[in-house]
C-alpha cells in the first residue's frame, strides 16, 4: 500500500453522500487498512460489512481519494473498522462525485399530471449526484421532476430527480438530460458505487489493450 498517511494521522470516511465523518488511520496490515470508526458510527445505516465507501485525507496538494469496502467491524472503544482499498489512492479534482458507466436501456416518466408521459432513453453516464442521458426530442423543461428507472449491473436504480440540463445532442438528434436526484437512501448509493466500481474496473482492465493497439497503430 502506498501514498497512505502515517498512522494516527486524520482522515475522514465519506458513507452515505459527501459529508467526510472524521476518523483516524490506526494501522495497515498487508493489503488492508485500519481505522477508527467515524463519530456517531451508529448513526450510519450505510455502514455495514460489504458497503462500499470512500476514504480521503488532506495533503499538500489537497484531498486525496480511495474508494474501500469494509471488510470488519471490530467492538470496542472506539469501534475499529477494517477496510480493504479498491484501487490505489488519487488526488481528487473538482469534481465531487465518480462518474461514469452508460449504454443501458432506461425510462423516463414525467410526473406532471397533465401531461405525465413514459418514454425510453438511454443512459450516458452515472454518479452518486445525478446522470445523463440521451432521450428523443421532447418538451421537458429545466425544473421538472422525473421518475428515472434503469436496470444496472449492480441492482436497480428506480428514483425521483429534478432537471437540471437539458441541451441538443450534439449529432442533432434528440437530446441530452441531466437528472440531479433528490436525496438517496443508503442501499440505492450502494448501487450506484458498485455498478461504478465494476465499470471503473472493466475499464482499467481494457486500458492496456488500447495502448498496445495504439502502439501497433503507429509502428504501420
Amino acid at each position: 500500500m502506498t501514498q497512505l498517511p502515517p498512522p494516527k494521522s486524520a482522515l475522514y470516511v465519506c458513507v452515505d453522500d459527501d459529508t467526510g465523518h472524521r476518523s483516524r488511520l490506526e494501522a495497515v496490515a498487508g493489503d488492508e487498512i485500519v481505522v477508527v470508526a467515524p463519530v456517531e458510527a451508529e448513526k450510519l445505516v450505510a455502514a455495514e460489512v460489504g458497503s462500499h465507501l470512500t476514504v480521503f485525507w488532506i495533503d499538500e496538494g489537497g484531498r486525496v481519494v480511495l474508494p474501500v469496502r469494509l471488510e470488519h467491524i471490530a467492538a470496542g472503544t472506539p469501534e475499529r473498522w477494517r477496510v480493504r482499498p479498491l484501487g490505489e489512492p488519487r488526488q481528487a479534482g473538482r469534481r465531487q462525485h465518480e462518474r461514469g458507466g452508460g449504454g443501458e436501456k432506461m425510462r423516463i416518466s414525467t410526473l406532471a399530471a397533465r401531461r405525465a408521459v413514459t418514454f425510453d432513453s438511454t443512459l450516458l453516464d452515472l454518479s452518486e449526484k445525478a446522470l445523463r442521458c440521451w432521450a428523443p426530442a421532447s418538451d421537458i423543461a429545466v425544473g421538472e421532476e422525473l421518475h428515472v428507472q434503469v436496470v444496472l449491473s449492480s441492482g436497480i436504480l428506480s428514483h425521483i430527480g429534478k432537471v437540471t440540463i437539458v441541451r441538443e445532442a450534439s449529432d442533432g438528434i434528440g437530446q441530452h438530460i441531466v437528472v440531479t436526484f433528490h436525496p438517496l437512501a443508503p442501499p440505492t448509493v450502494q448501487i450506484i458505487r458498485r455498478y461504478l466500481f465494476a465499470w471503473e474496473s472493466r475499464r482499467r482492465a481494457l486500458r492496456p489493450e488500447r495502448e498496445a493497439a495504439g502502439d501497433g497503430a503507429a509502428r504501420l
